[in-house]
């Protein structure tokens, strides 16, 4: 899954979403784009607001 698909399974618009961040529009179509990778603030709320492990959101592998 990505960004988008996590987003619309909570029922969530971008702007909602953008809202939430306190980012622009823009900036968080951007970033569900891959367009633009936000800060790690912004990376980890997106993934607390979305109620999913920012690991698996974001796609990082477990260092183990």
């Amino acid at each position: 899954m990505d960004i988008k698909d996590y987003r619309q399974k909570k029922g969530y618009t971008q702007e909602e979403v953008a809202r939430l961040l306190d980012i622009t529009l823009r900036y968080y179509q951007n970033i569900e784009r891959g367009k633009q990778k936000p800060n790690v603030i912004i990376g980890l709320n997106l993934a607390l607001i979305l109620k999913v492990n920012p690991f698996k959101l974001w796609k990082i592998k477990d260092a183990k």
